[in-house]
């Protein structure tokens, strides 16, 4: 005697993994190729074979299961790990941006849901919500980019869903470019000078007389040491920065070592 074929309430025959559960909405399920069952749930049995068609082809194409269930921070989280070959002042950057800008907001979404379209949305989201400038989102972009690349390698997603998204936004925008202008010597000593004789700023004088007279970086002057500085050779020995991101500091050691003569300038004199 033939089995009889299973049917939803509707009495339409119901597939092999379809499930018509007590509520009236539909289940498939399935077993990945890892031999662990998967589900999908869909409100109407149409919508359900459409999902199963979505499973059928990504199985065909070699996509990977698991992709339907993993985040973008999820996966920011292994690029972390995984990640070589930047200088740590870099690689703290990256993860500063993602941390501040991409986890709260894009980064909660399943990569198999994203869509070039999410990535537009949320660029024009920092540009014209947050006031980002075009170099910021750059690096917000870089980072992304490079995530969502490991997951098209390792056959979660067919393409990169960030490809292309913020040359068009360049060009879709007119972001304000301010050219940078070097205080004139009169203006650095009117700086000096209030910072010295104003006792609320009078903390700061030191660390801004350095930098103005030799030229430093906020990380290389913040990170140096009183072993760095030769007094009688009048000279500094920048060997590493000092990056700091809300509450941590962080050491990077550099490749090259730079040296400023405090004596190229007036106004430090050694002895």
């Amino acid at each position: 005697m033939a089995k009889e074929k299973r049917k939803d309430k509707s009495r339409v025959v119901l597939r092999t993994g379809e499930l018509q559960r007590s509520n009236g909405t539909y289940q498939y399920s399935w077993m990945d190729a890892n031999k662990k069952r998967r589900y999908v749930y869909a409100r109407n049995l149409d919508d359900l074979r459409a999902k199963e068609e979505q499973i059928a082809k990504d199985k065909s194409d070699g996509i990977k299961t698991e992709a339907r269930y993993t985040t973008v921070n999820e996966l920011f989280d292994l690029w972390k790990v995984l990640k070589r070959g930047l200088k740590n002042n870099t690689f703290e950057n990256y993860k500063y941006m993602y941390e501040t800008f991409v986890r709260p907001n894009i980064g909660k979404q399943r990569i198999s849901t994203l869509k070039k379209s999410d990535v537009k949305r949320y660029y024009n989201y920092l540009a014209d919500k947050r006031g980002l400038k075009a170099s910021t989102i750059d690096s917000i972009h870089t980072v992304l980019h490079q995530i969502l690349d490991m997951a098209v390698d390792d056959d979660y997603i067919r393409n990169n869903p960030p490809d292309n998204v913020l040359r068009e936004l360049k060009k879709s925008h007119v972001f304000k470019t301010e050219k940078r202008r070097a205080l004139t010597r009169p203006e650095q000593d009117l700086f000096l000078d209030y910072l010295k004789n104003t006792p609320k700023a009078q903390n700061w004088y030191p660390i801004f007389a350095v930098m103005v007279g030799t030229g430093l970086r906020v990380g290389e002057v913040t990170g140096l040491r009183w072993c760095d500085v030769d007094l009688e050779e009048g000279v500094i020995d920048v060997n590493h920065t000092s990056m700091s991101c809300k509450s941590f500091s962080i050491s990077v050691t550099t490749p090259a070592k730079r040296f400023l003569m405090y004596s190229s300038c007036s106004r430090f004199t050694c002895g």
